[in-house]
């Protein structure tokens, strides 16, 4: 495949020219619009999110799913929010729609992103991130949106998913990013990173999804912090087979385990945590498309 018979584009020309971002549907909008108002009322909330029968099945099953562990039965979404807090279900709602995407995915997609939601979650449960990471929020979201650019461009973009791919398993082209960049113009973080602005998610979550690859790019040491762990946290779960593209090549650099604030001995606390949830995975994804 001849890379110069794929037209490159630049963000704002991908933009202009080709495609519009994704939306969030106007029901997930309005729960979201309605969590950030700190004058809404509980059952306010709880009305909106169950007017969205799909959203509100994914919620109650994420939420009594053995991987958050709660211990109780929940039966209904004004229990969720009492039990969780706002925080934590606006980040479920999020979860619940993306998985309601991953369908159209490939399977080896989808269990990248779950999984990588796994390792994130093991990464802020013990590494120094647990110090700053802001209340409420899960590493598992994280993970889960970290390669939403790559959805992006299966979707939108075929021929030049198909170059990228194509370059990768032939070898020689540089890096997965390399190879978007060559091929596209632009690569999957910095488009990941424009929807997760268009979503009005926390910006915390933005800056991860656009430097998880080149967390030294990022000038705010708390920030970097993030999406270096991201960073640590996608490798983990490549390092242990599961490719979004079997032929996915992102070399590390050894600077990255600093940035993380993460050792040898923390390294292994990580990596037992992620193994151990690891059957959860599964589980997960039984929610993706569902």
């Amino acid at each position: 495949m001849a890379m110069e018979e794929l037209t490159k584009y630049t963000i704002e020309s991908l933009l202009a020219e080709t495609v519009t971002l994704p939306s969030l549907p106007a029901s997930v909008q309005n729960i979201l619009s309605l969590i950030e108002n700190p004058n809404t009322k509980l059952a306010d909330l709880s009305h909106a999110i169950s007017l969205d029968p799909s959203i509100s099945f994914k919620l109650l099953r994420l939420v009594n799913s053995a991987y958050y562990g709660l211990g109780q039965k929940v039966t209904s979404i004004e229990h969720a929010i009492v039990l969780l807090g706002t925080k934590v279900i606006r980040n479920l709602v999020v979860t619940a729609t993306v998985f309601s995407q991953m369908g159209k995915m490939a399977k080896s997609m989808v269990i990248h992103s779950v999984a990588a939601g796994v390792a994130m979650d093991a990464v802020v449960s013990v590494g120094p991130l647990k110090e700053v990471f802001a209340k409420g929020d899960t590493g598992f979201v994280f993970g889960l949106l970290h390669d939403i650019g790559k959805m992006f461009l299966m979707e939108f973009l075929p021929k030049h998913w198909a170059g990228v791919c194509y370059c990768a398993k032939e070898g020689g082209y540089g890096s997965w990013i390399a190879i978007e960049q060559q091929i596209i113009g632009v690569d999957h973080a910095q488009i990941g990173g424009k929807i997760s602005e268009e979503w009005k998610l926390s910006e915390d979550l933005c800056m991860a999804v656009l430097y998880h690859h080149e967390p030294w790019k990022v000038d705010d040491g708390r920030q970097r912090l993030i999406c270096a762990s991201l960073c640590a946290a996608d490798y983990i779960v490549r390092a242990s087979g599961l490719f979004a593209y079997e032929h996915e090549l992102h070399p590390l650099q050894e600077e990255v385990w600093t940035m993380a604030g993460l050792n040898n001995r923390l390294l292994v606390d990580i990596i037992n945590l992620y193994f151990d949830k690891h059957a959860f995975i599964e589980e997960l994804m039984n929610y993706a498309g569902t």
